[in-house]
């Protein structure tokens, strides 16, 4: 029975776009002992990874001296077979200097960001390069991961276990979370782009008055616009575990949900409206049809890197036209046709 190890102790966003990856490793060495090592702010998601090969270990997102000390000893006395270098970090490329695994890694060609130098290249069993200096549109991140990890270039089923453990609170109410699109409010990103928060909420009761239900959820925190979201809408509260649903309202509200609970709801939504990133690449991986939403300053190089694979992917640029990006979003719904 081999040892196979899988760093990616990353962003959560970044955790999602590997999944297919994953799965891909998963499935190719169900008989072998799998080692998966997430990060400190990614862990609520490694229910994914519970399977009866599948040991799963934690270091910090940024390593200091002691977790690197760590991981060096592991991999020195672990014998693994095959180490899959899933987060580009600078430290893991010195690892093939110490052991005679074989290695296969994402690495990254930039301006500012090369990893790693030409003569660590070397040393790497496999590797896919993300390319961001080439005038070639590349493939997307998740599909350079896909072809690292899938060495038999297969179609694999699905073997990830996509089964939350869901909070007391969400499960006594989810009999009312059905037939709804999911929308999450990033602040950040609307404000830059000059939405105010009213123009959100106009956004909220404009697809509410063409009978679409909606729950919406927002940025973690305790944050002003928490209140005025708490006070004007139907709500599960998840920091006060209380229900204050109204059950003939046509927008929820879900403050402060909790990572495994809004996996649940990413997959029993009928669409996810949101600005790119962790919930969209989740959406994506569980095939729902999705409008992903981009600042105005994204690169095309930089769009197609993180475009997901999903034939039920939309996308728009948030301009502080409100009308027209509203109509778009009546369009792209339109045309998911659920």
């Amino acid at each position: 029975m081999s040892k196979i190890l899988i760093l990616k102790n990353d962003r959560v966003g970044d955790l999602a776009n590997s999944l297919r990856g994953i799965n891909s490793v998963l499935y190719e060495n169900r008989d072998n002992k799998v080692e998966i090592v997430l990060s400190d702010i990614s862990k609520d998601l490694s229910f994914l990874f519970k399977l009866k090969n599948v040991k799963i270990t934690y270091l910090k997102y940024s390593l200091n001296f002691f977790d690197k000390v760590k991981l060096f000893l592991k991999i020195i006395t672990s014998n693994f077979e095959k180490i899959y270098i899933l987060a580009p970090k600078n430290i893991y490329f010195y690892l093939p200097l110490i052991c005679i695994s074989k290695f296969f890694a994402i690495t990254i060609t930039s301006k500012n960001k090369t990893r790693p130098f030409k003569y660590l290249r070397s040393k790497l069993y496999s590797y896919k390069d993300n390319n961001r200096e080439s005038r070639k549109i590349g493939q997307s991140i998740s599909n350079l991961i896909e072809d690292l990890c899938n060495e038999n270039k297969n179609l694999y089923p699905n073997i990830l276990n996509n089964i939350p453990n869901l909070s007391l609170l969400l499960n006594e109410n989810i009999s009312l979370i059905s037939n709804f699109i999911h929308i999450h409010y990033k602040e950040n990103i609307f404000s830059k782009n000059g939405w105010s928060l009213d123009n959100f909420i106009d956004l909220l009761n404009s697809l509410k008055h063409y009978n679409y239900k909606v729950i919406f959820t927002s940025d973690l925190g305790n944050f002003s616009y928490h209140n005025i979201f708490l006070s004007k809408f139907s709500n599960l509260n998840f920091s006060s575990k209380i229900s204050n649903l109204n059950p003939n309202s046509k927008i929820h509200y879900l403050h402060n949900i909790k990572t495994q609970d809004l996996f649940k709801v990413i997959d029993l939504s009928n669409a996810v409206i949101s600005p790119h990133g962790a919930m969209t690449v989740l959406a994506s991986y569980l095939n729902k049809n999705v409008i992903d939403i981009f600042d105005t300053n994204i690169t095309s190089n930089s769009f197609h890197e993180y475009k997901p694979k999903n034939s039920n992917y939309k996308f728009l640029i948030l301009s502080n036209n409100k009308n027209k990006v509203k109509n778009k979003i009546l369009k792209n719904l339109n045309e998911f046709k659920f």
